[in-house]
C-alpha cells in the first residue's frame, strides 16, 4: 500500500484506518461540561472517573463525547483524550487544569462558560 501521496510525507491514509480513533467535537463544550459538573456529587477531581455520574473535568469530557469519546480515551488515556476533544471542539486547554482541586475547577469552569458565580470567602 503506497502511503504517500504526490507531495511529499503527505499520507494518503487516514488516521483512523492506521487505528487512531477520530477526535470527538463538542458544541458549546465549557458550558456543558460545567453544567455536568455542576450538580450534586458529580465532580470529584481526585479521581478521572468513579462511577456513571461521578467524574472529574477530563473525566466528563470524555463522557460528554460519548462513545467517540471512549474509544479516544482506551486508545491514549483520559487525559490526552480530553485535551484532544477540547483542543477539537475549539476550546484548547492546559492540562493542569486537571489536577485543581473541586472549587479551582469549578471556578474556572464557570468562568469558561461565562457564569457568574459568587465565591464564599
Amino acid at each position: 500500500m503506497d502511503l504517500k501521496s504526490e507531495h511529499r510525507g503527505q499520507s494518503t491514509v487516514s488516521p483512523e484506518a492506521l487505528g487512531a480513533p477520530i477526535i470527538p467535537k463538542i458544541e458549546d463544550i465549557n458550558r456543558k461540561v460545567y453544567e455536568a459538573a455542576i450538580q450534586p456529587g458529580a465532580l470529584r477531581m481526585d479521581a478521572w472517573h468513579t462511577c456513571g455520574t461521578t467524574h472529574c473535568r477530563a473525566g466528563w469530557v470524555v463522557t460528554l463525547a460519548g462513545e467517540a469519546g471512549q474509544k479516544l480515551e482506551r486508545f491514549f488515556n483520559t487525559e490526552l483524550a480530553a485535551m484532544l476533544i477540547y483542543r477539537e471542539s475549539g476550546s484548547p486547554i492546559n492540562p493542569a487544569r486537571f489536577y485543581d482541586s473541586d472549587k479551582d475547577a469549578l471556578a474556572d469552569m464557570a468562568k469558561l462558560a461565562g457564569v457568574e458565580v459568587e465565591v464564599a470567602e
